[in-house]
């Protein structure tokens, strides 16, 4: 925590000293709605947007809820800032269950706070790249909290690399890539893996799109692999919605239905 709050502040005091020039270029891309990013790419000073979801799962002895908000914002030009709160709870199939004590419990997952900054905008050549990074801080479940008054269990370290281009008037293209590092405070078992998702979109009547993800994870010595079909439709200027669902390429769950309504505040 002292280490992430550290980095924080050194970044925000390293670019309180830079000129924020207002006009700089930036390049419109398709953003994912499952592996979502900090912020548009190339995002402008006091750019912001708010973000709150849901899904729904059914497994074999349970069905799961997921619920998320999160807020982001661009600090200064092109570096940009999250917090996000997720929330998991399940529901037990008493006709299926023959293992009670396997169930997950209900929990506030934890919380994610990350950072980006983009450092690459090139109109030219429709390109954008940029830097990440998100630190989930992992907690116990409801009953744990309660039962033991124990809330983190540990660590998500996610530094990762982002890639986007833009195809001719219509196509984008984006990939996300980098390790993982998982730290649990009860134990010196810790896991080392790594993330990739890659996703391609078709837009259209502005920024309007269809198109799927495919989430690749590694960790704890187990993979994990979906493919995220996805549309995303603009009721205004300012409120989009954005359908995804889920299709388990290398697991035995069944699909999943992810939603996401986005609030986008018009600039003053």
């Amino acid at each position: 925590m002292k280490q992430l709050l550290s980095f924080i502040i050194c970044i925000i005091s390293m670019y309180s000293v830079l000129a924020q020039n207002p006009v700089l270029p930036k390049v419109s891309h398709a953003e994912p709605l499952y592996m979502d990013l900090i912020r548009d790419l190339g995002a402008r000073r006091g750019e912001q947007e708010l973000n709150v979801g849901g899904s729904i799962q059914k497994n074999n002895q349970y069905i799961s809820y997921g619920s998320f908000i999160e807020y982001e914002f661009a600090l200064f030009n092109r570096f940009d800032m999250e917090v996000e709160v997720p929330l998991a709870f399940y529901q037990v199939l008493p006709f299926e269950n023959t293992n009670p004590a396997l169930n997950p419990k209900n929990r506030m997952e934890g919380i994610k706070v990350s950072a980006q900054y983009t450092f690459l905008v090139s109109p030219e050549k429709k390109l954008s790249m940029a830097v990440a990074y998100t630190n989930q801080f992992l907690f116990h479940s409801f009953k744990t909290l309660s039962n033991e008054n124990k809330l983190a269990k540990g660590n998500l370290y996610s530094p990762f690399l982002i890639t986007a281009k833009k195809w001719g008037a219509n196509m984008h293209t984006m990939l996300i890539a980098g390790p993982l590092y998982e730290q649990m405070f009860s134990s010196t078992a810790n896991s080392l893996g790594y993330q990739v998702h890659a996703s391609m979109f078709y837009a259209f009547l502005k920024k309007n799109f269809a198109g799927a993800e495919l989430n690749h994870v590694y960790l704890n010595d187990s993979y994990s692999t979906i493919l995220h079909p996805q549309i995303k439709y603009n009721v205004s200027s300012s409120i989009a919605v954005g359908l995804v669902t889920a299709i388990p390429i290398n697991q035995a769950y069944e699909p999943s239905v992810f939603f996401r309504f986005i609030y986008e505040p018009k600039r003053k």
